[in-house]
This record gives C-alpha cells, structure tokens and sequence, in this order.
C-alpha cells in the first residue's frame, strides 16, 4: 500500500509551516509528497520547495481545487489498485497519528471502500469538533450532527458508513480519484460532498475514522483567505450546495427540488434583508443566479451522474439528512425567537428610565407587575362592557360600514385600479385596506374578527402600547398604570368606539408606539438613532393611513427637532420622518389632488355624525357626540397637566408634551373650522376630530404622568404650601378619569350607532343577483313628499349589493354620474321614455325604495315604462324590475394606469422601511 499526499496551496503562508512541521512529525510518513500551488502571490511556493526539497506545480491563481487535484495526478505514474492519495489544504494540520491510523483503516476496510476520512477539530482551538463525516439535507444545508462548538470527548466516534468527508484530510484510493474526480462546476466548494454523493451511486462507500484526528482552520469558508476564488465565499458555498442537490438528487423530485430550492433563495434573501444583511441577501441571489442560470451545465451535469450511477437512488437515501431535518432546524430558530421575545418581555417589565435589570424570575415578576395586573383587568372589564357585542352579525354602524365575508374584498379593493362600486370608481382604495388586509389574513382570512378586536378590546390593546411608552419615560410603578389607563379609556369616554370611529380607534393603539419609536430619536448610539428613524417613520406611515391629520404635527415637530431635545437627526433623517409615511399611502395621494380635504378624514364614513366640539369638550377630548361619556370625567385631566407645570425638575420634559397638545389642538380648531367637499358626499361636512384630541389629551396625560413620577417623594420632602394642597386636588382629579371613567363604561357599555346586524340594505335576492354580475345593480331611492322628514330624493346604486369596510372611502371619492342623475330626476319629476334606458344602459337592473316610501316616487315609477313591480322584504317598502335589461354599455370601467405604479412604490417603501428598520446583523 502506497500513499502520496497532495498538497494544494494558495496564499497560505501563516499556514503552512505547522502543516509540514505536522507532516514531519508524524508517525507514519507518505511516500510520496506532491505540491500544486494555484498562483500564490506570498511565500508558499519558497515555503513548500524549502521542506520537500521539491518543485511545486505551479498553476494560475482562478485554477479551481478539481484542477489542481488533476495537475498533481499527472505527475504521478499509473495508479495501482493499492495506491491511495491523502488529500491535504495548506490550512489542514494532521495529528502525530493521523495517517497511520487513516491507512490501519483502508487496508481492513472492505474492497468497496473507496474513501476514508479523518475526524476534523477546529484549528487553532484544537478541541472543538467540526466534523465527523458530512452529509447534506433537501434544503442544500451542510449537516455534520454536531452541535456548534461541541468539544470532542469520544461521543461521536461511533460512526459507519457516511456520505462524505472533508476533502481536507482525505484519503481516496489512487484509481476511483482518477477515474471519478472531482467536479469542475464546483471551483471550490462542495466537492467533498458531491464526490461522495457520486461514489455512493457508483456502489462505493466512504468511511471515517475517528482515531485519525486532523485540525482545520476553514479559511476559505471563514473568509480567511485571499484569492480569486475566495472573493464570494457566502454566495459560492450556496451555490454549490444548491448545484450539488439538483445535480445528484432523483429524477422523479428534481422538478419539486428545481422549485423548492428556488422559492427557498428567495424567502432566505427576504429573511436576510429583514434582519438588515442585505450582503447576505445579495449572494443568495446571486448563487441562484450561478445554478439557474446556466441550466445547460446543471443538464449535463445530471445526465454524467446518471451515466455513471450503478445503483438507485434509493439506496443512497440513507446516508443523506432526514427529510424532517430543515424542520428540526426551523424549530430550533422558533425557540431561539421565542427566548428572544421572553427576553425582551422580562426586560420591558423593568424597562424604566435609569432602571437596572431584575434577577427574579419572570413569573414572579409578571405576578407583581402592577402593569400586568392593569392588563388583565381592563381585558375582563372589556368582554363585560362590549357584552352586546360578543356574538351575532358582523359589527357595524354609525361610521363603520360592514365588514366583507373574507379577506379577500380588502385586498382586491386595495390592489384594483377599477372598483365595481357604485356607478363604477376608478378612485383608489384606502390606504389602511392594506393592514387590515394583513391583519385578517393573518387572523385566518377573518375580517370580522379584526374589527371585533379594534373595537371590543381597544381598551386592553391600547393599555399595552401605553404602559410600554410611560414605562420608557419614567421611574416610578404607578405613574405609567395611571397614565396608561387614563389614555387607554379615551376611545370608548370620547365615543369613538360607540360611534364606529376607525381612525380614532386604531390611532390610539398605534400612537404609542409610535411615541416610543420616536424616543430613540435621541438615542446616543448613530445606528440605533437611524433604525429608530425608520421605525418611527413606518408607525408614522400607518397612523396617516387611519388618520392623515397626524402628518401635520409630525412636520412641525420635525422642524421642531433641535429645540425639542433631538438635535443630532441629520436633515436627511428629518426628511424619511415625513417622506416615507406620504410613500406608503402613495396610492392615495391621486385623492389629495382631486379633493385636498380628503388630508382631514379619517378612516370610516365621511359625514357620518356632525359635531363641532367646544372650548369644554376640546379640553375634556370629547366630541359630546352619541355614546360619549361625560365631559367632566376626563376635565381632571387637562388640570392635573396645567399643575405638572409646577414642578421643575420635570418642566422640560413637561413642556415638549404641552408642545405637542397644542399642536393638537390646533388640528382639533382648524377641524371645527373647515368644510370639507368630496366628489362623492352631496353636501360639505365638517370631519370628525376624534384622533386630533385623541393627540391633545394622550399629551396631557404624559404630561402629568411625567409630574406624578416621584411626586410624593418631592412634595413630602418641602416645607408645607400652597404646592401640598395644590398636588391633591390634581391628584385628585386625575385619578377621576380612570376610576370613574371605567364605572361609566361598565354601565353604559357601548351605547351607540355601533350593533351587530346583517349589513344587507336591499332584499336579499337582489344581493345575490347583484353579487354574481354587475350589471345587476339595485339602486335605492329615499326621500320625496310623504316619506319622513327627508323631503328631497336620494339615490344610491350598489353594484355588489352591499358596500363594505373600505368601499365607503371610494365612493366618497367618486363623483355621481350625471346622465343617471337627471334619469332620476326626470324618473320621480313624472315619468320619462329614456329613464329606464338610461338605467339600464348603467347595469342597473333593480329599483328598491326602502321605508317610508314616498306616494308621489311610487306612483310615478309604476306609470313609468319600462319598470314592472318587483317583490320587497316587507309591504312597507317598494321594488322595481328594469325591463330593458342589457348588458353595460354606458359605464368606462378603464382603470387609472398610474396606480400599479403607485402601489410598486409603497410596496417598496415599506419593504425599505422594514429593512432598515430592523436591528443591524454582525457577522460572526
């Protein structure tokens, strides 16, 4: 038995002299030594003919390792059966024992074994286990069974039969290496594994002996190493991972094997942009591009394998990773996800100002958090107040239309440029269709399920976001639960929730966190600073699209930065604050130019419940509208802030939140103030102000959580006067709002427009007819002489049936259709010969007048042609049947070509946004 060791070198030198001093001092020596270096530009080649007393080949520096394998071949004569090669990297030093115990091996090992592979320990620590032979999942991973930095104690050295081993250490007999070779598609990496992969095929085995210990220092892989093929070691070790599964795998799942690997780049690429590793995400694609790129090779590689392959692939499975491999190690990243997010939860229950991190346990800590304690509360008193709400037909009323029956409606409204709504709308959706979209397919396509948790647990959610922010700004226990209660209630005391007020309602459970994004704003560290940009502009971004008036004092505050504590933003980070939340309601902006006081309506119906709060409602951040709590429940608030700015060591902070009241104010007085038109709405309106003294009082209340942090400790500690009784009057008056505030709504509940009923407003055979075509509209008339207060005629066409969450914000902005407006007018004015035509030629195919139905508006459409009695739900109301029935003819349903555009411009902003969002990954 002979063995010649072939030595491939390449920018190696702070390697090689422990290589060959290992060489020398090992037990059993080669007889034989041949050195190939690929175009080293250090000391290597002077290094390696200084101790072999021999030339080195010499090759170019981009020669791949199969090339170079074969260039030391050739110096040597024929093989012989007996004749084995020991494959060694300048970077791999063997033990004293390492070859002896290789050849003991090989010459007791059976004839079909064709490799025998050293057990490899990391280099320089000497101890840890790299590898103990190698194998590969459907996934392309690299799997070894070792657990990362697991130190060899003998556990492993039971092992048989495997797929490959390193070719690092290698021991390969003479005529299977010249025969086989190595893979001149994989420059560098990989070729340990698919040689296996190949020899298994061919009915040979590879073996490792754990006796023979070899010591590695992966340069190429750690990025350790200089040269042409080294540039892109991330992107070439996964492409030759890739390479090798599709080049080796059965015939029968290579085409799921071609789409799995495909779809799996592309999720990885995502998942490391998400983690801000955009370098990461660029090679994966780029070793995608490397594999599907050239389908010829991958085709002829494939069909070599093929060639050569004595036995079936199912005899090799086996010896490759367990199918449910990526699984187990997809559920150990979900543990890892899991201990992180304990983490950050034990964390956040002691995270205060200037707090130092707890060593008790996080279930003793969770029992004696006042603030979980505030959650759990709220969560009971919620299911007890909504009690009316719990079950039954989807929510909707007052400014909430209904909810679709699936998710789907949501984003097939968000994404059309054309919505069959009305008499047709190429007017855009609404930019809070999109999370809401997320949200209900996240919640298992259930809208209805969204809208019940914004408005029957806005209370609880909201807390959450508030004790987050009021915990990150003060000190003390009480304070933030105060504070946190305080503002969680003032959805429900103001109305909001009562009336179906959207905007308001998810505005407060986002505002929060907004605030908290924004406190990193002043963060000392310039990385945390920017992500904490990009977050506060995404929380931004999603308030605009429920509540766009909030854009106004962000562009203020922003210009505000340096004299409000935050002077180290730079103006380009100013500009993402305000930028990047008007980029991701880009599909909207087309409404802004066509009607700008769309910029002051929230999310729900426009017009829906007039109000124009005064001086004591604005204080109190109460509308005063229907299902509103008192105003004096809250008055206690604004007092208990006006006295916050008694104390002086907490007026700075004190007043940035007053600076931001007034701004909200100011929105609330130019809201009061401001008729608003929409091409859709008959007549101006004023908007509801809900979300702007939502913004006046959460101020306020920071502001006097801020005061009341430490307060008594203050006020005990000076001398008696007017500031003790002063205090307890605001103490007083503060701790009303929760505490009577919470009394009212178990009371009250949710007295208001808001119910639960079917949303259907036409008989239900009209919706099903108008479901299936659109041409089969029903258009509802109400109004006229005799039928109630509303003496004018009103229309309305609904093409799907029934109008939906979202349709509203479309309708508002379509502009009627003025040849079916004078079909109406001429229609209940006396009758006309065309009107029926007219109609029709709109796809309307039904006529409903629901009760009280005007005598003067029956009688003339029963003496008009073309319309013949239909059947109503109730003998009360009346319906009609268009005879003329055709197809549509008087409706452009062409979309506007800019929005696709629109909606790839906010999709990439917030994919942007995410991105550099995300905390920053270090490579290890």
């Amino acid at each position: 038995m002979k063995v010649t060791a072939l030595l491939v070198s390449h920018n190696g030198e702070r390697w090689l002299p422990q290589v060959l001093a290992a060489l020398d001092a090992s037990t059993l020596r080669p007889d034989r030594v041949v050195a190939v270096d690929t175009g080293s530009d250090d000391g290597s080649v002077a290094l390696v003919e200084s101790a072999l007393g021999s030339p080195v080949i010499g090759l170019p520096a981009d020669t791949t390792y199969a090339a170079a394998v074969r260039a030391g071949l050739a110096a040597l004569p024929a093989p012989d059966p007996e004749d084995w090669i020991w494959l060694l990297h300048d970077d791999s030093a063997p033990g004293q024992h390492c070859l002896e115990r290789l050849t003991t091996a090989a010459r007791v090992a059976a004839p079909e074994v064709a490799v025998v592979g050293p057990k490899l320990r990391e280099w320089p620590s000497l101890k840890r286990l790299l590898e103990v032979g190698v194998t590969i999942s459907g996934t392309g991973r690299r799997e070894t069974g070792l657990e990362t930095g697991e130190y060899d104690q003998g556990q492993h050295d039971d092992v048989g039969p495997v797929l490959a081993v390193n070719t690092a250490g290698m021991l390969v007999r003479h005529q299977v290496l010249a025969e086989t070779g190595l893979a001149d598609e994989l420059p560098l990496f990989g070729n340990d594994i698919d040689l296996g992969w190949r020899l298994a095929r061919q009915g040979q085995q590879v073996t490792v002996s754990p006796d023979a210990v070899m010591f590695h220092v992966e340069a190429a892989h750690r990025g350790r190493r200089r040269g042409v093929l080294t540039e892109r070691p991330r992107r070439d070790e996964r492409a030759a991972a890739v390479f090798t599964v599709l080049a080796n795998g059965s015939s029968r799942a290579h085409p799921y094997r071609l789409l799995r690997l495909l779809v799996a780049g592309l999720l990885r690429s995502l998942g490391f942009l998400l983690v801000r590793a955009p370098a990461e995400a660029r090679e994966e694609l780029a070793a995608l591009g490397v594999v599907y790129g050239h389908p010829g090779r991958l085709l002829a590689a494939r069909r070599a394998r093929r060639r050569a392959a004595t036995v079936s692939d199912r005899d090799v499975r086996p010896l490759l990773a367990p199918v449910w491999m990526p699984w187990r190690h997809g559920l150990d990243f979900g543990i890892e996800v899991l201990r992180a997010l304990v983490h950050v939860v034990r964390e956040a229950l002691g995270r205060r100002r200037g707090a130092q991190p707890s060593s008790r346990p996080l279930l003793t800590r969770l029992v004696r958090s006042p603030s979980v304690w505030a959650a759990v509360f709220f969560f009971v008193v919620a299911l007890v107040a909504s009690r009316d709400l719990l079950h039954g037909a989807p929510l909707h009323g007052g400014a909430l239309w209904a909810v679709p029956d699936g998710v789907g409606h949501w984003w097939h409204t968000w994404v059309a440029s054309w919505h069959w709504l009305g008499q047709g709308s190429a007017a855009p959706g609404p930019p809070y269709l999109l999370p809401l979209a997320v949200a209900g397919s996240v919640l298992f396509g259930q809208p209805g399920l969204v809208v019940w948790l914004l408005f029957c647990l806005t209370v609880p959610l909201t807390l959450l976001g508030a004790l987050r922010f009021l915990r990150r700004v003060t000190v003390g226990g009480w304070a933030p639960v105060w504070g946190a209660a305080a503002y969680a209630l003032l959805p429900v005391l103001s109305g909001s929730v009562s009336q179906g007020r959207l905007g308001t309602v998810v505005g407060a459970m986002v505002l929060p966190w907004a605030a908290t994004a924004a406190l990193g704003l002043a963060d000392p560290s310039a990385d945390r600073r920017a992500r904490a940009v990009w977050r506060t502009a995404l929380l931004v971004g999603l308030l605009t699209a429920f509540a766009p008036i909030v854009l106004g004092p962000v562009i203020i505050l922003v210009l505000l930065a340096p004299r409000i504590g935050v002077p180290a933003l730079r103006w380009t980070q100013r500009a993402a604050l305000v930028v990047l939340p008007l980029l991701l309601v880009a599909p909207a902006l087309p409404n802004l130019f066509a009607a700008p006081g769309i910029a002051f309506v929230e999310a729900g119906r426009a017009a829906s419940v007039p109000v124009r709060p005064d001086l004591w409602h604005l204080l109190a951040g109460n509308s005063g509208g229907p299902g509103a709590a008192p105003a004096w429940i809250t008055l206690g608030i604004a007092f208990a802030a006006l006295v916050a700015l008694v104390r002086v060591d907490t007026r700075t902070r004190v007043l940035r939140a007053w600076i931001v009241a007034l701004l909200g104010a100011l929105c609330v007085l130019v809201l009061a103030r401001v008729e608003i038109s929409l091409p859709g709405i008959p007549e101006p309106f004023r908007a509801w102000p809900g979300f702007a003294m939502l913004l006046v009082l959460g101020a306020l209340v920071t502001a006097a959580a801020l005061a009341a942090d430490g307060a008594l400790r203050v006020v005990a500690g000076a001398s008696f006067g007017w500031r003790q009784p002063v205090a307890a009057i605001a103490l007083l008056a503060a701790v009303m709002a929760p505490v009577v505030g919470t009394g009212w709504w178990l009371a009250h509940g949710t007295e208001g427009p808001l119910h639960r009923s079917a949303g259907a407003r036409v008989p239900a055979y009209m919706v099903e007819l108008a479901s299936a075509r659109h041409d089969n509209a029903a258009m509802v008339l109400r109004g006229g002489p005799g039928a109630g207060r509303q003496r004018a005629v009103s229309y309305q066409v609904l093409r799907p049936g029934v109008d939906y969450l979202g349709d509203d914000a479309v309708l508002a902005m379509t502009a009627p259709d003025s040849a079916v407006a004078r079909a109406v007018t001429n229609l209940v004015g006396g009758g006309s010969a065309t009107s029926a035509s007219v109609l029709a030629a709109n796809g309307i195919a039904y006529v409903f007048a629901p009760a009280p139905v005007s005598p003067a508006v029956a009688g003339a459409l029963d003496a008009s042609s073309g319309f013949a009695s239909a059947s109503a739900p109730n003998p009360h109301a009346r319906a009609w049947r268009v005879v003329p029935h055709q197809s549509l003819t008087g409706v452009d349903s062409s979309g506007s070509l800019l929005h696709p555009w629109l909606l790839a411009v906010e999709l990439l902003a917030l994919l942007a946004g995410v991105v550099l969002a995300m905390p920053t990954r270090r490579a290890s």
